[in-house]
């Protein structure tokens, strides 16, 4: 048989694709192991360090600035904060030149971060191109400084220290805990840091990290030209349909606590957590999926939300129905956080803005909208809907320019120069616009994309060695051709790649 989302060959009895993570039939599953961490103790020296160097700080900086009368002090709180975690006087459009919460990616963004924050981008983040190994090998330049996702078996521990591995693995190969066997003789090389269960011989793993280079190593007398992957996260792979989660239930509870506090209980997702029956069976998929109640229930806005601890990026009210989506997604400054709301039968798209005291700062409705995507910095909202673009200001909720038309969108990013746009036609696949939402270029792929209308999958756009890069699949006459493409385009807006991921 055949996946029907990726087109990647599997055994015949498969009911899960290891390779898009496609489920095909619900199934009970074995129970997950669940890795618990361990919980980081600080040393009274380092506290009396920190509380030495603030106090310093106040000295040397607060308290003359007060004796100034400088009335920004007392406000900093107030101010947006970027990614990077530094503090940012509010701006226009025209000077925002943060990069989209979308673009970020531990690797390249996470220094300033501290762990929660680090968490929650990693947790939103999946944004991960499926590239084939023969693309790795032969268009390095295409690749090189993307994240990737795959599976691999471990066929070497080559160098393991106290905190960090080395590992030769065998690409898109694995073995399940039957013992089936299915190898590729396709190797590559994986780097990363050790976790409480470090990885054997012998493991399958399903990893995102990110694609380094093509490089040689000597292993056991043999050399071995091969891609380098710096691994990000892992999980492992039992059967077709059987992985373990991606985050453990600590890590979903930190999640949870900075959205809704430290007042809520957690526990595994039951079917009937949901008010509308979905028939999907969370309870067979124990570990991947977790309840957030909150203990609070006076606002209905907030009560139980179910957390997915696979691969991330899902926070979903259990008040959704078959036609109403309701989920949250973290704000830039990490001191808010959006709700985001699709009723597809009323055909209208709402946009909340909360603090985290489950305080309303403001709420936006779009009617006549059957798809929105967003991306945002700390001071603005970049938003498509009902056709048009909408750039808004992050504190008040108020448009900052006026709304352009651009057509139904499927992705959207933020840059430090501009908005880029894909669609899902041919012509005009992708447009760059400057800071206010005014077209720069536009360049034209070999092939449609998914109607966003019809709620498929979203293309995946990364921005790699300065090019935007574009992993879609195709469709012809409305309809897939089982294929992926990669399209790779300059900041001038010249396609210079576009080809068969698979």
């Amino acid at each position: 048989m055949f996946c029907k989302n990726c087109g990647k060959e599997l055994p015949d009895e498969s009911n899960f694709c290891p390779y898009c993570m496609t489920k095909f039939v619900e199934e009970n599953k074995p129970e997950p192991i669940e890795v618990k961490k361990k919980k980081s103790k600080a040393l009274p020296v380092a506290i009396v360090a920190l509380l030495c160097v603030v106090a310093i700080i106040v000295a040397v900086i607060v308290v003359p600035e007060l004796k100034n009368g400088n009335k920004n002090v007392g406000n900093l709180n107030n101010n947006s904060v970027n990614v990077n975690n530094t503090v940012n006087l509010p701006k226009t459009p025209e000077n925002d030149t943060d990069i989209g919460l979308m673009n970020v990616k531990i690797n390249n963004f996470g220094v300033n971060l501290n762990e929660t924050q680090k968490l929650l981008v990693q947790y939103f983040d999946t944004d991960y191109f499926r590239a084939p190994y023969s693309s790795l090998q032969r268009y390095p330049q295409v690749y090189k400084g993307a994240q990737i996702n795959f599976l691999g078996y471990v066929t070497k521990i080559i160098e393991s220290t106290d905190t960090e591995y080395t590992a030769l693995i065998e690409y898109e190969a694995y073995k399940t805990y039957d013992g089936f066997y299915m190898p590729t003789e396709q190797y590559a090389v994986i780097k990363g840091t050790h976790g409480e269960a470090r990885i054997m011989k012998g493991d399958t793993l399903y990893i995102y990290g990110k694609y380094s280079d093509v490089n040689t190593y000597a292993v056991d007398g043999k050399s071995y030209t091969v891609p380098t992957v710096l691994v990000n996260r892992f999980t492992y792979f039992y059967y077709m349909d059987v992985v373990e989660p991606m985050y453990s239930m600590e890590e979903i509870r930190s999640v949870a606590k900075h959205i809704f506090g430290d007042d809520i209980k957690i526990r595994y997702t039951k079917d009937d957590d949901f008010e509308e029956n979905s028939g999907y069976g969370y309870e067979d998929y124990e570990g991947m999926y977790y309840t957030v109640e909150l203990d609070n229930q006076s606002n209905a806005n907030f009560t139980k939300y179910c957390f997915f601890a696979g691969w991330g990026g899902d926070i979903t009210d259990c008040k959704s129905e078959s036609y109403i989506d309701r989920k949250i997604t973290f704000s830039a400054d990490f001191e808010h956080f959006y709700l985001q709301v699709f009723d597809e039968n009323l055909k209208t798209y709402i946009l909340e803005c909360y603090d985290r005291s489950l305080n309303k700062i403001w709420s936006r409705e779009f009617t006549e909208t059957t798809s929105a995507v967003v991306d945002y910095t700390a001071s603005h909202i970049y938003l498509v809907a009902n056709g048009s673009m909408y750039i808004i200001d992050a504190q008040t909720g108020e448009n900052s320019v006026e709304p352009k038309y651009v057509g139904a969108k499927s992705a959207i990013r933020k840059l430090e120069d501009g908005i880029i746009l894909v669609s899902y036609k041919v012509s005009d696949a992708i447009m760059k616009t400057d800071l206010v939402g005014n077209v720069l270029w536009t360049g034209n792929f070999s092939y449609d994309m998914a109607d966003p209308d019809l709620n498929s999958s979203a293309p995946i756009v990364q921005i790699v060695n300065g090019n935007y890069v574009v992993q879609y699949g195709a469709y012809k006459n409305n309809s897939p051709t089982g294929e992926t493409f990669t399209a790779v385009i300059t900041p001038d807006g010249n396609v210079t790649f576009d080809g068969k991921a698979f």
